[in-house]
């Protein structure tokens, strides 16, 4: 079947439109080193009236940019130099519906990643960006209007001309879905909704523009001009993609990958074509050099060269790429034009290798400050962090080398939780029934009603085990009969009223939620019970290595239910039982020691941040050349004052322990606190999980009985948990980046990115709220062998 007439786009005619030499050289600019441009006159049409043209080029924000988006935006930097308004679709809606791959949050960081790099690209470029406008699609394809013309476009166009529109650029299926029908023409609708007078990209999207073209006018719109680029080979010698790590550098790249990547490329000698190392000398090098040369000249300055250039010390004036090799090899050889490059290789008078070598030396060059600006911009590095997490926000399967006769191969679905959950409130119900019935007092045909809908109504949240409510969030208590002693960010303390229990204290873990010692609005539901139960687990496991000042419940009893271990605590509590159960603990009254015992097994967090500026912890000097997330020599004490509520923890160095607390109990802090952590991070490996670093409360217990002998160090507080901990996932470990975590982690990042870290009334969305309360659940699941983490 014959491609639609309307493809066959006529070459361009020479312009009736005349110029002035101004404007004459910036349509030469505009349009020179394309592979072709469609609708010139469009162009020359608005720089005759004096008018600013006005361009957009689209990207998705998908993947990481890497250098082949140099191919496009040596081409805009072009554009900008020539004084056009460059438009920059960040096409977020796009990239969230691109089967689904991330969330709608993590797009959105994306395209502050990516406005942020593309931005820093052209600086470094020395190019202008007063006329660079990043829009996102979402900006208006919600829009009412534009919802209507998408309607009205297709309501135009036939499947077969939408797929050949498509042919070039949407991946072939055998059986393709709608939204690949449809992209062709929402792209067209983008130059009409972005006001632009022309559109650039590659020649594989020639098809879409001709669509475009002839589609537009039918609505009513106007045409717009059309610029393409040539294509250009990865370095493995196809198409340069993200999805081929072979193909591809990322723009935050070190040194060391960048040679690895090039020492790597196809570059056959002798042979130009699919040579993805020539092809970029020609597509951005060679490109980026002549924009420097211009620049130099616009300022009266000599070209550059040496460092800032391509172009080595002593080459003859007007070279605009060198090769440096050995006197024995020829010596340095230098070019004035892709040409001339092109011509000596084909001759194989140049080597590739040296080659290779000339192409690491100058990305490293072109790299390197843009590396450093991130690498000095803590906002771009949260960004980063949240845009491009280590792993999926999904629940991570437990690890394979873990074997049971009854394993799961995905995650349990919603229905299957809800079935488990009804199951479980069936089963308590009547086990309910048989303990009144045999106490002698049945229950009631209404109480059996109750309980039967108690189980059907278990509904879709996800509770926590043991937990007697899903959804009630106990951000404060009020215990009127009990004197209440503190009220930390999470923990509310009260005495006991029984004068036999005067050296004992309550301890009730709230829902409350804290991050950067500011406590939010809202909680997380059932958290406190999800702390309290995972602390209870590590005072008993850690309990050979020091005492605890646990009392009640007993651990058995935290493995249980709640209705288990609520029958430990006094009958005068029973009034409070709705705000104390599995959310309290009795404990031994003691001195609480004014240090946190911090111990990092890893560099992460604060540590990094601190490391990055002055390559010490909390003021300890530290070996160089330590990458973010890189595990330590050794576990690292590094302590911090404990601050009340309302004021900040201070990070110390660890002799100032010493001036607090005197030399042996310093000393004592740090031997146990690096015990605790390397038995725990031990133990947690084995349950799939790297524990980077932790908090250890430490408290002075006295024996009334023996005067004369010093207080005894106890274990105090909470004990590893998300709160107080970061976990990884072992299997997704990477050094070098950021890593997915089960703690408070996620939430500092949303805070972070919303523009909130530290800030007073914040109320957590929904959506925050369930993350946060699943990524928990889950680090005390894996860690205590629960549900699908059972062994």
């Amino acid at each position: 079947m014959a491609d639609p007439a309307y493809t066959q786009q006529a070459a361009e005619n020479p312009s009736s439109i005349a110029l002035s030499a101004e404007k004459e050289a910036e349509f030469e600019r505009i349009t020179r080193g394309l592979q072709e441009y469609t609708g010139g006159d469009i162009i020359r049409k608005v720089l005759s009236e004096n008018r600013t043209v006005k361009a957009y080029w689209g990207t998705a924000p998908t993947g990481r940019p890497h250098i082949a988006y140099c191919v496009p935006l040596v081409k805009i930097a072009d554009f900008l130099t020539a004084g056009v308004h460059v438009k920059i679709l960040l096409a977020d809606l796009h990239a969230f519906l691109d089967a689904s791959k991330s969330s709608l949050q993590t797009v959105q960081y994306r395209v502050k990643y990516y406005s942020i790099l593309l931005k820093t690209v052209f600086t470094v470029l020395g190019v202008p960006v007063d006329k660079l406008e990043f829009v996102t699609g979402s900006s208006y394809q919600f829009k009412a209007d534009y919802t209507l013309d998408v309607y009205k476009f297709h309501a135009l166009t036939s499947v077969r001309e939408a797929e050949h529109a498509g042919a070039d650029v949407v991946k072939e299926s055998e059986s393709p879905l709608m939204s690949s029908m449809m992209y062709p023409g929402l792209q067209s609708l983008d130059e009409q909704y972005l006001d632009v007078d022309f559109q650039f990209g590659g020649v594989d999207q020639r098809k879409i523009f001709m669509y475009a073209a002839h589609f537009l006018p039918r609505l009513g719109y106007a045409k717009r001009a059309h610029l393409m680029n040539a294509m250009v080979p990865g370095l493995s010698g196809g198409k340069m993609s993200a999805s081929d790590p072979k193909s591809k550098i990322d723009f935050l790249a070190q040194p060391a990958d960048i040679k690895a990547s090039i020492k790597a490329a196809l570059c056959p000698p002798g042979e130009i074509e699919n040579n993805g190392v020539v092809a970029f000398i020609k597509a951005v090098l060679i490109p980026i050099q002549a924009l420097r040369n211009e620049q130099a000249t616009t300022k009266g300055e000599k070209p550059p060269v040496g460092e800032g250039s391509f172009v080595s010390e002593g080459a003859p004036e007007g070279t605009l790429f060198s090769i440096s090799r050995p006197e024995k090899f020829g010596g340095n050889v230098h070019f004035k034009s892709y040409e001339e490059l092109e011509k000596a290789y084909i001759a194989e008078e140049v080597h590739p290798g040296d080659l290779k070598s000339a192409v690491t030396e100058a990305l490293i060059q072109l790299l390197a400050p843009i590396r450093k600006a991130f690498d000095e911009d803590e906002e771009w590095q949260e960004i980063e962090r949240l845009a491009y997490p280590s792993a999926s926000a999904a629940p991570v399967v437990a690890d394979k080398k873990v074997k049971k006769k009854d394993v799961r191969k995905s995650a349990p679905t919603e229905e299957e939780r809800a079935a488990l959950r009804a199951a479980k409130e069936k089963e308590k119900a009547e086990k309910a029934a048989a303990k009144a019935t045999a106490e002698g007092h049945p229950l009631k045909p209404a109480e059996l009603q109750q309980s039967s809908a108690s189980a059907a109504a278990a509904g879709p949240a996800i509770v926590a085990s043991g937990s007697r409510s899903s959804t009630s969030c106990v951000t404060s208590t009020d215990l009127p009969k009990l004197k209440l002693l503190a009220k930390g960010k999470v923990r509310d303390i009260y005495s006991l009223p029984a004068p036999e229990d005067q050296d004992k204290l309550l301890f009730v873990a709230t829902d409350r939620m804290s991050a950067f010692d500011v406590i939010m609005n809202n909680g997380i539901p059932s958290k406190g019970i999800t702390l309290t139960t995972l602390s209870l687990f590590w005072f008993d496991k850690l309990k050979n290595i020091i005492p605890n000042h646990v009392l009640t419940p007993s651990p058995a009893s935290c493995l249980a239910s709640p209705s288990d271990s609520w029958s430990e605590f006094p009958r005068s509590l029973d009034e409070y039982r709705d705000q104390l159960e599995g959310r309290s603990m009795i404990v031994k009254k003691c001195e609480v020691v004014k240090i946190e015992a911090i111990v990092r097994g890893y560099i992460t967090g604060s540590a990094w941040s601190e490391y990055k500026k002055s390559q010490t912890v909390h003021g300890i000097e530290m070996p160089e050349g330590l990458v973010e997330s890189e595990k330590l020599p050794e576990p690292l004490f590094t302590p911090s004052t404990k601050a009340d509520q309302g004021e900040h923890d201070e990070n110390i160095h660890p002799d100032k322990v010493k001036d607090i607390c005197g030399p042996e109990l310093a000393e004592q802090f740090e031997k146990v606190a690096i015990r605790l952590y390397t038995e725990a991070s031990e133990y947690a490996l084995e349950r799939g999980l790297i524990l980077a670093d932790t908090k250890f409360e430490f408290g002075l217990l006295a024996d009334p009985t023996k005067p004369n002998e010093k207080p005894q160090l106890i274990l105090i507080d909470e004990v590893l948990t998300p709160d107080s901990s970061r976990y990884w996932s072992a299997s997704n470990y990477v050094k070098g980046k950021p890593q997915a975590s089960f703690d408070k982690q996620y939430l500092r990042d949303w805070l972070i990115s919303e523009g909130l870290k530290a800030k007073e009334d914040v109320t957590l969305p929904e959506h925050v709220v369930e993350e946060t309360r699943r990524k928990y659940e889950e680090a005390r699941d894996r860690v205590m062998g629960l549900g699908q983490f059972a062994n």
